[in-house]
């Protein structure tokens, strides 16, 4: 289970270019306005603080992310 790095609950979203993990509640919003036909509302927060929007279509999602499994033998 991947935990989200803001509250430590089960994390929704990886952004690949940051590598960090969010839950849905503690994404950044897109816009708060009407509905403008936008594909994702919501973008990754370290990106965002850093000027570069990553929007959620463009995650990776923790259901369908399988972590890496490390196999040790002789």
């Amino acid at each position: 289970m991947e935990k989200c790095d803001k509250c430590g609950g089960q994390a929704d979203f990886i952004c690949p270019d940051c590598g960090k993990k969010y839950c849905k509640s503690h994404m950044e919003q897109r816009y708060s306005g009407p509905d403008r036909g936008f594909k994702s509302r919501q973008m990754c927060p370290s990106c965002w603080k850093n000027k570069q929007v990553k929007l959620t279509q463009d995650m990776v999602d923790v259901k369908q992310h399988k972590s890496k499994t490390y196999v040790y033998g002789k």
